[in-house]
């Protein structure tokens, strides 16, 4: 579960299988001319094969006194044909109900995917990784089971009624005896169906817990491996395992025990028909026939009703993925966009911080960021400086609007960035953290990203201003060159050049450089700080550093000191004050020299 969720974006509770559905109504509304068309064909498919008693009382009591085999041979042709068309109709059903389940799984993970991508980092922060890909695998196939089983729902449904019309039409005191055990039937339905349904909630937990603990570990193997930590980590996962194995050996006890219940109210059933059968078959009310083609109903009614409770299991469990997908898509972003955004083309680059606050708990007794005051000029060099936890990144993220400020305004050209289009005014914006992300694909794919469009020259000529071709030509394959995943098989210096690549090839107008050389040695650090020299050329740039010696040709340095400016100026100007910054100068200065004292 999330931990500290905003009230916007958490993970809500299952709620009562009211509020499920109402949850889970949209997805059938979406689908439902498919969901009627494929419900219709089988309802049409198990209407023929109600034809057959009837047939079987039409030669018990025509044809077998009278000897009338004209008759027998109509009937045998009637049912060549209309076992035909169900072979045909069953067809048709299954068809259509497998296609509309394919669709809604894609169309399903689809949209929940782009939804996950509306919602803000602080969702993230708080919800783990490996419960998301839990939800998008595991319970998007729950909802395509809930579709397949309210479609049998409604099919065994429709049959239990056109049974009981049957029933009433050959006798009908006999048809309210039999419907008398009916809400027996219907309470074993009902009290292990919500039993199930809380229990399989309880498993889809827990199995989403084991998905989150699988995805941190294998994403940290490397830690693992180094601290040797496997043996603990297996035992931690089998811990993980061993709650679930009781809470699926629960649903399926469960589950057994309401089949086993079926079973007796079904023999109770059936000694009922026969009984009663016998006695009205003495006294005349009944012909042979009739009645045979009763018992045969009889048993075409215990088929739905047997498996509308078997379906209990498969529609509580997809009543709980449907509901998780439903809450993660019921989410409401934390960043939203005005009715009528500004789509701005190109920025000229002047950033302005009016007395921003912000905190990232809206109950929180001090904010992050307090009364922070900045104006950053087109093409200017700011670095932001301060202690670990200072609010220097918190700053950045409010540019970028991954948060919106709690108090205040930040002003790019003059206009509010909560007014501006996310995806125009990020493109502006070309950012380089101090471990850069690469997915698995190519060298030229990775730096292509900031523009898919771009051509091979291109590619070549950000590679080239960002020293990547230093490395890249020693590669087997060149820019097609498939990297491991977030780029396993290159260096840290390798890896944020080709980041910086990225930057490049992206040209924004607006440059954030967090910490983007602090993690590197002394000659990948060169490479990179000489490609980062042609990146900011020219460029509006904010640079997060911790090593002071870093920033000392910033135009301007503002020093954040519990999410406060505290100080501003360049870099003599600060040495010439006493203050916070020239005390981590100073201090930096003797670690340098080796000096902790």
């Amino acid at each position: 579960m999330m931990k500290n969720s905003s009230p916007s974006e958490k993970e809500p509770h299952a709620g009562s299988k009211r509020e499920t559905f109402a949850k889970v109504i949209p997805i059938f509304l979406q689908y439902k001319w498919m969901l009627i068309a494929a419900t219709t064909t089988y309802i049409m498919f198990n209407m023929i094969g109600l034809v057959m008693p009837w047939m079987l009382k039409i030669a018990i009591d025509r044809i077998l006194p009278n000897s009338d085999y004209l008759l027998f041979w109509i009937l045998c042709g009637l049912m060549a044909i209309i076992y035909l068309a169900r072979f045909l109709l069953r067809y048709v059903a299954m068809y259509m109900v497998d296609y509309t389940g394919v669709r809604i799984v894609v169309d399903m993970r689809q949209k929940v995917f782009k939804h996950l991508q509306s919602l803000s980092l602080r969702f993230y922060q708080e919800y783990r990784t490996g419960k998301l890909i839990s939800n998008m695998i595991s319970d998007v196939a729950l909802v395509n089971m809930l579709i397949r089983t309210v479609t049998q729902f409604s099919e065994q449904f429709f049959q239990l009624l056109l049974i009981s019309v049957l029933l009433f039409f050959i006798n009908w005191q006999m048809a309210l005896i039999i419907f008398l055990t009916m809400p027996l039937h219907f309470l074993n339905f009902r009290y292990f169906q919500k039993v199930v349904r809380k229990d399989f909630m309880h498993v889809q937990e827990k199995t989403s817990e084991i998905s989150a603990t699988l995805s941190e570990t294998l994403m940290g193997v490397k830690i693992v491996k180094s601290f040797a930590r496997e043996h603990g980590e297996s035992l931690r996962f089998f811990k993980t395992l061993r709650p679930i194995v009781e809470l699926q050996m629960k649903v399926t006890v469960d589950g057994i025990l309401q089949v086993s219940c079926s079973d007796i109210l079904t023999v109770f059933t059936y000694l009922l028909t026969i009984g009663f059968g016998i006695r009205y078959v003495q006294d005349g009310s009944v012909t042979i026939g009739e009645f045979v083609a009763f018992y045969s109903y009889v048993g075409l009614l215990l088929q739905p009703i047997s498996i509308i409770s078997s379906l209990s299991l498969t529609l509580s469990q997809g009543l709980v993925g449907a509901s998780r997908i439903m809450n993660i898509l019921n989410t409401i972003p934390e960043i939203k966009e005005v009715e009528h955004p500004v789509q701005p083309q190109s920025l000229v680059g002047r950033i302005e911080f009016d007395n921003v606050t912000f905190t990232y708990k809206k109950d929180a007794a001090v904010p992050t960021i307090s009364n922070f005051t900045l104006d950053v000029k087109p093409g200017e060099k700011v670095a932001l400086v301060g202690p670990s936890g200072s609010g220097k990144s918190t700053v950045t993220n409010l540019l970028l609007r991954f948060y919106d400020v709690t108090g205040g305004a930040i002003r790019v050209d003059g206009i509010d960035v909560r007014r501006m289009g996310l995806e125009a005014y990020r493109k502006q914006i070309g950012v380089v953290l101090q471990e850069p992300f690469l997915f698995s694909g190519t060298i030229r794919e990775n730096i292509a990203y900031a523009k898919p469009d771009a051509t091979m020259d291109e590619i070549i000529h950000a590679a080239e201003l960002a020293n990547v071709a230093e490395f890249v030509y020693g590669m087997p394959n060149g820019y097609d060159t498939v990297l491991g995943e977030n780029g396993a098989t290159l260096s840290g210096g390798q890896k944020q050049r080709l980041a910086i690549a990225r930057a490049v090839l992206k040209n924004p107008s607006i440059l954030i450089l967090d910490e983007a050389t602090s993690a590197l040695d002394t000659l990948s650090e060169a490479l990179v700080q000489q490609a980062l020299d042609r990146l900011m050329e020219g460029k509006t740039t904010i640079i997060i550093a911790h090593r002071l010696s870093t920033v000392q040709n910033a135009d301007k340095i503002i020093v954040i000191d519990a999410g406060k400016m505290v100080q501003k100026g360049t870099h003599e100007e600060l040495m010439a004050q006493n203050g916070v910054y020239k005390d981590l100068y100073e201090k930096q200065k003797k670690m340098a020299k080796g000096d902790l004292s």
